[in-house]
């Protein structure tokens, strides 16, 4: 995504965006594609003049140009506050949307509402001291702070029946189980052109298993993690939630260095995790020690593994007598920074895409998604159940953690539903984003 305003003076930026998600034209990974997902972009990378301070968050806001007798379309804009290592944070402060724009802020729109480009035909849509379009594939939006005009108000796209457990959007139903936010029991999709459900998965399950080198196999199933969405708020583009996540062993409950949070977009759902491993893996790990997430898929899904990029799990990678060298992703999955693996799959006609977003250094190592297609090969190869289910119509996803370092280890996951060609395009750096500062028009 470009970023300019009104007059020709390129500002070199370079870094990357917490979660994400900034097309630039330089990094041709994943192009030639529209966003499906929203466009995320953090305020430090906003050309706002500091002279005055910044603008108060509730002044921002998000325009569309169509021309015309009316010209300007209000788009919906979410600010969300992330604290130094960008986590998602819930003020408790009631007044925070009426404080400056924080360096730290991210800002979430809707890509498919962008327009034309502004011909200068037409007066603002409000007064203001800074402009600053934004650009995506041949589409605008532009960004004000309308200090003399009140904000628009969206209702959130996305619901929540607590009772139920249920989180529902016109595209998506997820029913997350009562003990454990972070599995579900189904997931449905929404029949295009009708008001029907119909489900992907269900019964989900997630296994941690660490067998340590010289002493006893440590196993964790969902029935010992206690993760919980404890806090929430709605916003125009939709629902985050924050998690409490323990580890349950006997009468005590232990937190876990793991910073989960969840987004529910209209037509996205987003979970970007951060993990901080205390010790050196590959000192202390065999083989087969990872996260085993397994689902019991849906009689009318179909998985179009032709049109996915997760190579199936070889039994070799969880064999705890294995020596050999770890394996490595397809350098056509990564640029220089992350990787990026997609499971595609189809019900009734509607599509929907799983995609997976590592770090490259993880995935190096071998932390990167392996799909699991027959879940009672994996169980015998380790001696062991990897879910409390059946093992019938079951399949899922396998992350290594033997050959990680200690330190921190971030991945992203997304669910999206691609229509009229549209895409989620995952890009990571702000090298090639170009930012001018100008008088507004």
């Amino acid at each position: 995504m470009s970023i300019r305003t009104r007059k020709a003076r390129r500002i070199w930026v370079e870094g990357s965006l917490l979660a994400g998600l900034l097309v630039s034209d330089g990094l041709g990974l994943f192009a030639d594609v529209l966003m499906a997902c929203p466009g995320l972009l953090m305020a430090e990378h906003l050309p706002i003049a500091r002279r005055n301070g910044n603008p108060k968050r509730s002044d921002l806001q998000l325009f569309s140009y169509q021309g015309g007798s009316a010209p300007w379309i209000p788009l919906a804009l979410q600010l969300d506050p992330l604290d130094k290592e960008g986590s998602l944070l819930f003020p408790d402060d009631k007044e925070w949307l009426s404080k400056a724009l924080d360096p730290r802020d991210r800002l979430s729109f809707a890509i498919d509402g962008f327009g034309k480009r502004f011909d200068a035909k037409s007066p603002a849509p409000c007064a203001h001291t800074h402009w600053i379009e934004l650009e995506e594939h041949g589409l605008y939006a532009y960004l004000l702070d309308c200090n003399k005009g009140s904000a628009r108000t969206f209702e959130s796209p996305v619901l929540h029946d607590e009772a139920q457990r249920t989180v529902t959007s016109p595209y998506y139903k997820f029913h997350y189980s009562e003990r454990n936010h972070l599995v579900f029991d189904e997931i449905q999709i929404n029949m295009k052109g009708t008001t029907d459900f119909s489900a992907v998965a269900g019964k989900s399950d997630l296994l941690i298993l660490a067998d340590v080198k010289n002493f006893f196999t440590m196993i964790f199933d969902a029935e010992n993690f206690d993760a919980r969405i404890v806090r929430k708020r709605n916003g125009p583009l939709g629902l985050m939630g924050g998690m409490e996540f323990y580890l349950k062993i006997m009468a005590f409950r232990i937190e876990l260095a793991l910073m989960p949070e969840v987004n529910f977009f209209n037509n996205a759902l987003f979970m970007p995790m951060t993990m901080f491993l205390p010790i050196d893996a590959k000192k202390y790990l065999h083989r087969g020690s990872g996260v085993y997430y397994t689902w019991e898929s849906s009689p009318e899904t179909i998985w179009l593994f032709d049109e996915s990029n997760i190579g199936e799990l070889d039994l070799s990678t969880i064999d705890p007598d294995f020596e050999g060298e770890s394996a490595k992703p397809s350098p056509a999955h990564c640029n220089q920074d992350r990787c990026r693996f997609s499971l595609v799959g189809k019900v009734k006609g509607r599509r929907f895409v799983m995609d997976f977003i590592i770090s490259r250094q993880a995935a190096d190592l071998g932390f990167f998604p392996r799909l699991i297609k027959d879940v009672a090969s994996i169980e015998k190869k380790l001696g062991r159940s990897v879910s409390r289910f059946e093992k019938q119509k079951r399949m899922g996803i396998y992350f290594e953690s033997a050959r990680l370092p200690k330190g921190t280890h971030a991945w992203d996951f997304w669910i999206y539903f691609p229509e009229k060609g549209l895409e989620c395009e995952h890009t990571f750096s702000v090298q090639n984003v170009n930012l001018v500062k100008s008088s507004p028009p």
